[in-house]
């Protein structure tokens, strides 16, 4: 029972950890890519990977590693947001390919967790077709 409640910790404090990414790139309080450095670094602290590293991994490794750190499907929704945002804002400092592979990314999570849901979510399809006319597929 106690290693049930601590993983339901760990899932619920990665998702507060992304939630509070996720804001902070939204309130673009300073330069984009000051930003995405610090998003960067701190997924390292917490997550104890390198974006960059993460980014250029092919896309089975890559959602295999995602899902071995983020533990649930809500998180790794989470990660595709905040993917999804870096892509938004890596035009004002980073080349066009790094603002494609942040889609790219961020697609491949929603529609891994999509195929292994339990539930459907209409939402999940909107960002998947978003995020799909973001790469003009």
């Amino acid at each position: 029972m106690e290693r049930r409640d601590y993983l339901i910790h760990q899932i619920q404090e990665m998702g507060a950890f992304l939630a509070r990414l996720i804001l902070r790139l939204q309130k673009k309080e300073v330069q984009p890519w000051v930003e995405i450095a610090s998003v960067a670094c701190e997924l390292e602290e917490e997550l104890d990977f390198k974006l960059n590293d993460l980014l250029f991994l092919d896309d089975s490794a890559f959602v295999e590693v995602v899902q071995e750190k983020l533990l649930s499907d809500e998180n790794m929704e989470q990660f595709a947001s905040l993917l999804e945002q870096l892509g938004d804002v890596a035009l004002e400092n980073e080349t066009f390919l790094r603002q494609q592979i942040y889609y790219h990314k961020a697609g491949e999570l929603l529609v891994f967790v999509d195929r292994n849901s339990q539930s459907y979510s209409m939402e999940r399809q909107q960002r998947i077709v978003s995020i799909r006319a973001k790469l003009n597929y």
